[in-house]
């Protein structure tokens, strides 16, 4: 009797212990953009005692981090990935229920919820956010719960007959700005401008659509009859990125984003790769798929050659029409100085979440709509678009985007949240919708994007007409 009883209290112990530690795993994908926003969006939702890490150790502006801990609400034990891969392959990801474009970290092992607790490959995750090296030993292949996105899905294929029905709550703004790069009139670093080619301060629509298409000469910006011998190139973004779908609908190009020509989109855009001498500078180097090795090269930019093709979520493109897959790496270029002596310049179009890395200027403080203090340092080589800055006079290029809210300045989309339709009702959807909710009030978190409650402005799709809303 004495036995029964003590092997009955162990399974009760055991069945507390196992409830106890029940745990919900949720992966996120897509936009590189809104990465910042959404990582502190997740923090926020969690308990304070949290612990997390990302690769690189460089936080919310990595390609991947992992987060224990518990929900401050419903009191969830949660293990949330991240896997930054891109706005249209998150999409895809989720419509066709396959791997995320890049893998996610590994489980983490001697996982405690109270405390909260882990570590990945022996390194012990913090509150602070540990440095967790990157390796094939480490990460791992595996479908995505949501996908956050710059654009709508029915601008990317993977919508419709045959695909996955996706759930899109729209939790935010994402602004972009046309930024232009450092230069150097004779090719030496002694002679560079951090701040950009004198005289190139706007872009038209009609100027970024031949940007878009090829490039343009640098007097069409200047003025200057003598820079008509320099000629301006786009380097840029992949096709699987929210911020390049966006340039091309924002500027109405007529190029080719998914190869649509019912949408008019059957041309090819053209970007180029930077070439150093190998003296003063290295060349930009890429893979011939996706998430190969890529690096922004080094030093002067002596010349540039077209994008080779590349395979991008599956599809392989002819040179000249792909680009980086981060829009970090982009603003590393730019910050390179461009030897205009050898007829070449450039400009391209970021998300605020890269382009204070170009040459930022003085910070200002500001507060997010959740309370978040930041510094923000906008960039001092954007450029506004058609005559306008997103932003207010004292700070054009940063928070708030009062010109974005009045439907003044165009370049922008809708930040989407999205997980499949079928979805049902249980502790993974609950943290889903956790996170999109925080997200909603915190959009504008670090200056990345915009609170869609100050809006006075509203498009029914991506590049479409602004109207009132």
């Amino acid at each position: 009797m004495k036995k029964t009883k003590l092997l009955t209290a162990g399974l009760f112990a055991m069945l507390a212990l196992n409830v106890a530690f029940a745990q919900t795993e949720i992966r996120l994908t897509g936009s590189t953009a809104f990465r910042k926003a959404t990582v502190n969006s997740i923090q926020n939702i969690l308990n304070s005692d949290y612990v997390w890490g990302s690769t690189g150790g460089s936080g919310g502006g990595a390609n991947q981090q992992v987060f224990v801990g518990t929900t401050k609400t419903g009191s969830v034990n949660v293990i949330i990935k991240c896997s930054w891969s891109g706005s249209a392959g998150g999409i895809q990801s989720l419509a066709e229920n396959i791997p995320a474009g890049q893998p996610f970290i590994i489980d983490p092992t001697g996982v405690t919820f109270s405390p909260a607790a882990g570590s990945v490959g022996g390194i012990t995750l913090t509150h602070a956010g540990a440095n967790i090296p990157t390796g094939s030993d480490i990460s791992e292949s595996h479908t995505a719960d949501v996908a956050l996105s710059d654009a709508f899905a029915a601008t990317t294929p993977f919508t419709g007959t045959g695909f996955t029905a996706l759930k899109d709550t729209v939790v935010g703004i994402v602004p972009f700005a046309w930024v232009k790069g450092a230069y150097t009139p004779d090719g030496t670093t002694a002679s560079a401008v951090a701040g950009g080619y004198p005289g190139v301060t706007n872009i038209s629509l009609e100027q970024a659509q031949e940007l878009i298409g090829g490039g343009l000469n640098l007097n069409q910006f200047t003025g200057n009859p003598s820079d008509n011998a320099i000629f301006v190139q786009l380097v840029d973004r992949d096709h699987d990125s929210g911020t390049r779908i966006g340039y091309i609908y924002d500027s109405q190009y007529l190029g080719d984003i998914f190869g649509k020509p019912t949408d008019g989109y059957s041309d090819g855009i053209l970007q180029y790769l930077p070439q150093g001498n190998g003296t003063t500078g290295t060349s930009a180097t890429v893979g011939a798929t996706q998430f190969a090795s890529q690096s922004a090269g080094t030093g002067v930019i002596s010349g540039l050659a077209p994008w080779p093709s590349e395979t991008v979520i599956g599809e392989t493109r002819a040179s000249g029409n792909e680009g980086f897959f981060s829009g970090g790496t982009v603003a590393s270029v730019l910050n390179r100085p461009c030897d205009t002596s050898q007829g070449n310049y450039i400009i391209a179009s970021l998300g605020f979440g890269d382009s204070p890395s170009v040459n930022p200027g003085a910070g200002y403080s500001y507060t997010d709509g959740a309370g978040n203090v930041s510094t923000i340092t906008p960039s001092q080589n954007c450029i506004t678009y058609d005559g306008y800055y997103p932003g207010t006079p004292a700070h054009p290029f940063g928070p708030p985007y009062v010109n974005i809210e009045q439907g003044i300045y165009a370049s922008w989309g809708y930040e989407h949240f999205l997980y499949a339709s079928s979805l049902g009702a249980g502790n993974l959807k609950t943290v889903a919708d956790q996170i999109a909710t925080q997200l909603k009030s915190e959009a504008d978190f670090g200056g990345v994007g915009d609170l869609l409650s100050r809006m006075n402005a509203s498009r029914a799709t991506d590049g479409a007409p602004i109207t009132s809303p």
